[in-house]
């Protein structure tokens, strides 16, 4: 690539000023460039939800793997090399050299950052909902080890799916922070317990909030979250679940006109063509 201003390492430099990212969750290149083409997005993340609801329309629970992501991060990463991008590889989408060549890749391909999560890979869920298993501590660090070695200077944005009720998240978060971790996440949870969250770290390590719809955190302004000391606000699916509902509104018009075309509340092909040439012309300059 030409230019690394957004690479791992300097997106550490970015949120050492004191500045909040928001990243905004996309699923494939299409939301990607709809995002991207307003100024005042400046990251971008690939969900392991997004992608697949999206692409297969399963849940998510560990179906998809690496091959899948490293290939819609290197399309994304082509059109949009001027911001920063974080890519979800759950807890490292297979055993230890899986782990390794992901992140070596991703790497390659200069991203900014990698989520990696502690779930189990028979059980997993999304984070912000019941029922979470994750992997024992030892097992985990071992995997995280891996991951940040193998990353480097890539950031890992380390995350646990564990309880805070037996303080076991507690007990995670220290040790993926002395192993070496910059950044940190307990999913799934409430606004109070966040509060906690902030309280144990106390500026040991920068900390993500993650949000979807219907979750268990409420998006406020990045105001609110920079006040908190919040250093990246992940906005997982707003884009995913606004198409998918309306998706389903359009059809839902469509069939109470007879199939008659409806032209309120959409974008033409005149407009879409439009930004998929900008990203094409993007992707060919970045080749050079």
């Amino acid at each position: 690539m030409q230019d690394n201003q957004y690479f791992g390492k300097n997106l550490l430099k970015f949120l050492d000023q004191g500045s909040t990212l928001v990243n905004i969750g996309v699923f494939d290149a299409a939301s990607a460039a709809i995002a991207a083409k307003f100024p005042e997005t400046k990251g971008l993340f690939i969900s392991g939800l997004g992608y697949t609801y999206s692409r297969f329309a399963w849940p998510d629970v560990g179906l998809i793997n690496s091959n899948e992501i490293i290939n819609a991060a290197k399309i994304i990463r082509s059109n949009h090399p001027n911001l920063f991008l974080t890519c979800d590889i759950d807890s490292g989408l297979g055993g230890k050299e899986q782990i390794r060549r992901t992140c070596t890749e991703l790497k390659n391909l200069e991203v900014s950052a990698i989520q990696f999560e502690d779930q189990t890979l028979d059980d997993k869920v999304c984070g912000h909902l019941a029922n979470k298993k994750v992997r024992p501590l030892e097992e985990s660090i071992d995997r995280l080890s891996i991951a940040l070695e193998s990353s480097y200077p890539v950031q890992v944005i380390a995350r646990t799916d564990a309880s805070l009720k037996n303080e076991e998240a507690f007990k995670r978060l220290d040790a993926f922070i002395k192993v070496g971790a910059k950044i940190v996440l307990v999913d799934g949870i409430d606004e109070c317990e966040l509060q906690d969250v902030i309280k144990f770290v106390n500026k040991r390590a920068h900390l993500m909030v993650n949000i979807v719809d219907g979750g268990r955190i409420k998006q406020h302004s990045v105001d609110y979250f920079q006040k908190l000391g919040i250093s990246i606000v992940n906005l997982s699916a707003p884009l995913l679940f606004t198409a998918m509902h309306a998706m389903n509104e359009r059809m839902k018009s469509m069939i109470r006109n007879s199939w008659a075309e409806v032209s309120e509340n959409k974008m033409g092909l005149t407009t879409i063509n439009e930004i998929m040439t900008q990203n094409y012309r993007n992707f060919l300059a970045n080749k050079k």
